[in-house]
């Protein structure tokens, strides 16, 4: 960051009585995080000013880092730091980079264990016909009786014990 920036972002961040919005920092992508006292509630506003213009249709949960999104949402009470959001891209490289090597050797193994019985039979599969057979579902065979409505019989029930006293 340039000493101009720098500077002007040290003004931003300063808690001064007439400034409503005040920076609580800023993200790996260059999004702006403000905090703003409010008198008649009991917690402070949290906003997120974007780098980038987005519309409502364009946003979704990945655009804000998760350590933002914590205290975006009052569950942590300190802004996240440059250091905690590098770590963090740090451990999902290596997250996926750990993910991709289970997914090699397990195909990889898998190959290993199939060995050529898996092409025998699929060669076996190619020049036998398929046979197929019908089963039945067990709901293949249902067919729905007459239904009457419940208030209806209760109505005509009791229009016969009418009738009967």
């Amino acid at each position: 960051m340039g000493a101009i920036r720098q500077a002007y972002m040290m003004w931003k961040s300063l808690r001064l009585p007439w400034r409503k919005d005040v920076l609580a920092g800023v993200d790996l992508e260059g999004n702006l995080y403000f905090e703003r006292s409010v008198r008649s509630a009991v917690r402070t506003r949290r906003h997120v000013l974007y780098k980038k213009n987005i519309t409502v249709a364009e946003y979704n949960d990945q655009i804000i880092p998760i350590q933002w999104q914590a205290w975006m949402r009052h569950t942590r009470s300190q802004p996240p730091t440059i250091q905690e959001l590098l770590h963090d891209v740090e451990r999902r490289r290596r997250m996926a980079e750990n993910v991709y090597r289970l997914a090699t050797r397990e195909t990889s193994q898998a190959s290993a264990v199939a060995g050529p019985e898996t092409v025998d039979t699929a060669q076996n599969s190619r020049s036998q016909p398929p046979t197929t057979s019908r089963t039945s579902a067990p709901g293949e065979s249902f067919e729905p009786e007459g239904w009457i409505p419940a208030s209806a019989n209760r109505a005509a029930t009791r229009s016969n014990k009418k009738d009967k006293n």
